[in-house]
């Protein structure tokens, strides 16, 4: 991928986003408001799903289970302890979503490519399994039991307190927003910096050619094994704010088809580009937002109109405009661009 320089244009268009997106609660309507957090929020998720499929080369079909251990382990910190400070429940679902990537991840790092993917998908739907059969909850003894029977597998969270205040129904959105907006940009920061060191550079050098990287010195199953943990850990916290943001936390959030739409997000704004995840976030929310009157053909519009957008723009949404860009500047396509479009 050819790194563009990062010119007085871009920073002004940094500056302006960040403006547009502070001043959001002020000019938005709830309801649009409602849904630039959900798109936020997905939008973290698949930012931690990428720094695994689109730079280091692994693709991981059991996401759903850091997105969902999050919010459940901050939920039981609710229901078990009555703790109800937002910053605990944050602290608590994204360190147990980042032990359960450590452990899950000295398995499936152990083997690459489609033995990975598969890997990932048997680990997440055994956790998924233990929530919806009840398993977690029953160790708990008749308290957990009847957590489980209330809400089948399913618990209410509470509004909880930011910074010592519980805000007004009618102020909860609006303030928890800038929570997200916040976690949000500490994401983008974190990532572009990992994107920017050795270690990003030897995860991309691992997703090329992992034969030539181990050759050259650099250790395989320790980079991998890393980037899993950070990926867990932010896809961990996303778990946690979407939580917050429903209310309620399901099994279904830590369900393979969850996964599958991280994936998908992620391919559609394009894999190689920083900002691809969060432009394939925000559409899907889009297209799920526009087919949703379909009623029960919502699901029809939108797998025809994801599938056309893909056709159209192998390279994602993001891989499209910079191959665009580069054409303009009359940068030759090279074998490393072609596998990066092919790659998406």
């Amino acid at each position: 991928m050819v790194e563009l320089p990062l010119n007085r244009f871009a920073c002004f268009a940094v500056v302006a986003v960040a403006a547009a997106l502070l001043a959001m609660p002020a000019v938005l309507p709830p309801y649009p408001l409602i849904e630039l957090c959900y798109a936020l929020v997905l939008a973290i998720a698949c930012l931690g799903l990428n720094l695994l499929y689109g730079t280091t080369g692994l693709l991981s079909l059991g996401h759903a289970a850091f997105f969902g251990i999050g919010a459940y382990s901050g939920g039981f910190l609710f229901h078990i302890f009555d703790v109800q400070s937002l910053e605990a429940y944050l602290l608590t679902g994204v360190l147990a979503a980042g032990a359960l990537a450590a452990a899950l991840g000295a398995f499936c790092v152990c083997v690459t490519r489609i033995h990975f993917t598969i890997l990932t998908l048997a680990f997440g739907m055994i956790v998924h399994a233990l929530f919806f059969a009840g398993i977690v909850f029953k160790l708990g003894g008749d308290y957990g039991k009847g957590m489980f029977y209330v809400g089948y597998g399913g618990i209410v969270l509470p509004r909880f307190a930011i910074l010592g205040t519980v805000p007004e129904p009618e102020q909860f959105f609006a303030a928890f927003y800038y929570v997200i907006l916040a976690a949000f940009a500490a994401t983008l920061a974190i990532l572009w910096r990992i994107s920017r060191s050795p270690f990003g550079l030897a995860l991309r050098g691992i997703r090329d050619n992992d034969v030539r990287a181990e050759f050259i010195g650099i250790r395989l199953k320790r980079l991998r094994w890393r980037a899993f943990v950070v990926s867990g850990l932010i896809t961990g916290l996303a778990g946690c704010l979407y939580a917050q943001l429903d209310r309620q936390v399901t099994p279904q959030q830590l369900h393979w088809m969850f996964s599958a739409t991280l994936v998908t997000a992620i391919i559609l704004g394009g894999t190689r580009e920083f900002l691809g995840p969060v432009v394939g976030a925000f559409g899907l929310v889009a297209l799920q937002e526009f087919s949703r009157p379909m009623t029960i053909y919502d699901g029809l519009v939108l797998g025809v109109v994801l599938i056309l957008v893909i056709l159209a723009l192998p390279g994602g949404v993001t891989g499209t405009i910079a191959s665009l860009a580069r054409r303009g500047r009359g940068i030759p396509r090279t074998d490393s661009w072609q596998r990066n479009r092919d790659w998406g």
